[in-house]
């Protein structure tokens, strides 16, 4: 399931290269992503995006919407928004990668807090912490966070 804000992204997005009808925008979202929005989700969406005042729509029965200057301006914040996107994306994937070492983890932390030994729990969580503080950018000595 994709979510909102990615089609509310990609509507926007398509309209500054001029008006389209919601048939339009979906035929468009497959052509380029591979992905058709249900009319469940594209019909409100455009209704929420006008109620906005970010697209208007021009035209009888099937309108033609096209953005506004306040619909640029959104526009203009998501794309500002995409490379944090990215950031986010890339920290997923390198967590995703060190699951395993995670796993771990919790296993070392659980039998050290089960048996007492506070020393060693704390060791490893100022590893942990080191650990974190590299993989978000961070110089990784430790000392952050106690």
């Amino acid at each position: 399931m994709v979510g909102r804000g990615f089609l509310r992204y990609w509507v926007l997005r398509l309209l500054t290269e001029g008006p389209r009808t919601g048939y339009a925008l979906a035929k468009e979202l497959e052509a380029r992503l591979g992905w058709r929005p249900s009319p469940g989700s594209l019909y409100p969406l455009l209704s929420a995006l006008a109620e906005q005042g970010l697209i208007v729509p021009s035209g009888g029965k099937r309108p033609r919407w096209r953005l506004t200057p306040a619909g640029e301006a959104a526009l203009a914040e998501l794309e500002k928004g995409k490379e944090e996107w990215k950031a986010v994306a890339n920290l997923l994937a390198s967590a995703a990668r060190n699951i395993p070492a995670f796993r771990q983890f919790l296993r070392l932390a659980g039998r050290a807090l089960a048996s007492g030994k506070t020393a060693e729990l704390e060791e490893l969580l100022a590893h942990a912490n080191a650990q974190l503080a590299l993989l978000l950018g961070g110089e990784g000595d430790g000392s952050r966070g106690r």
